[in-house]
């Protein structure tokens, strides 16, 4: 029977996690050269190549995404077990932010298995649009959050990629010989740009018949039947319907939400949600720094 070793498995998941050999040396105390040898015996193990060299960087192979994947969810089994049976159960507040589309479809999930496993932990949720959570993320009032902003250079992982459609009200009576009349998110929002870029490369006539500045105020507007909107899937029920090219409309990209960790001394309880979260989904860097 093979065995696999759980410490070379957390020093691959460290390199994912930080797109680089030299971070995940500092993460997993060790040397750039002894994890390189961990790597080599890795693969040396599972007869399989993880890496692959593309210019000055390299990038998982399929091999190497699919043991991440398997890696994380290792691991999270593996301290979930150990906290367990030594009652090391986390306690204290975790502030979370996210988007309302995601804070009522997605997140109750992914919280549920972490919620079970701490008890004594409380978890406070904060509903908001992506540039005020974020903006609260680096003023250290979250200690995590959900945002469609793309940061650079700050600890994420891709959640969740979701596609964008257009929405109507189910009863809405769509005119395609006249302009579309639009309901919008103000400035700044990701969706707003993301359907006014599209209708002006379709070429496509449109007026703004509703601005609001919340998602709330979207809805209320579709509802109501004062026009259509762009959103991400999680937003349709039944009380709405998806308009797409049958309707002479132009497609509209994914889009991603990302989980963002604070960089700045986060907490034991919020290190550990980010980690499971990641074993969740599965989140591997497709390039890593190998200097």
């Amino acid at each position: 029977m093979r065995h696999l070793d759980l410490s070379l498995l957390r020093t691959f998941v460290a390199i994912c996690d930080e797109s680089s050999f030299a971070k995940a040396a500092l993460k997993v105390h060790k040397s750039q050269p002894a994890i390189s040898q961990q790597m080599g015996r890795l693969e040396s193990e599972l007869q399989v190549s993880l890496f692959i060299k593309r210019g000055r960087q390299k990038q998982l192979t399929a091999a190497g995404i699919r043991l991440a994947e398997y890696a994380r969810r290792l691991l999270a089994l593996h301290d979930e077990l150990w906290a367990t049976l030594h009652d090391q159960e986390l306690s204290g507040p975790v502030r979370i932010g996210a988007p309302a589309d995601i804070a009522d479809t997605v997140l109750p999930n992914i919280l549920q298995r972490f919620a079970r496993a701490n008890p004594r932990l409380s978890m406070a949720i904060h509903v908001g649009r992506s540039p005020d959570l974020m903006d609260m993320l680096f003023a250290g009032e979250l200690d995590l959050t959900i945002s469609t902003r793309a940061v650079a250079g700050h600890p994420h992982l891709v959640l969740r990629s979701s596609p964008v459609v257009w929405i109507a009200a189910s009863d809405y009576q769509f005119e395609p010989s006249e302009p579309l009349s639009l309901v919008l998110a103000d400035e700044p929002s990701i969706f707003r740009r993301i359907a006014l870029e599209a209708l002006d490369q379709s070429q496509r006539e449109y007026t703004e018949s509703y601005v609001a500045p919340n998602l709330a105020g979207i809805k209320a507007a579709v509802r109501a039947g004062l026009g259509i909107t762009a959103r991400s899937i999680e937003l349709v029920t039944p009380e709405f319907r998806v308009l797409g090219e049958r309707q002479g409309l132009p497609s509209l990209p994914d889009i991603n939400f990302y989980l963002y960790l604070r960089d700045d001394n986060p907490s034991e309880a919020a290190s550990k949600l980010y980690q499971l979260l990641a074993s969740q989904v599965g989140g591997a860097s497709p390039s890593i720094d190998g200097s």
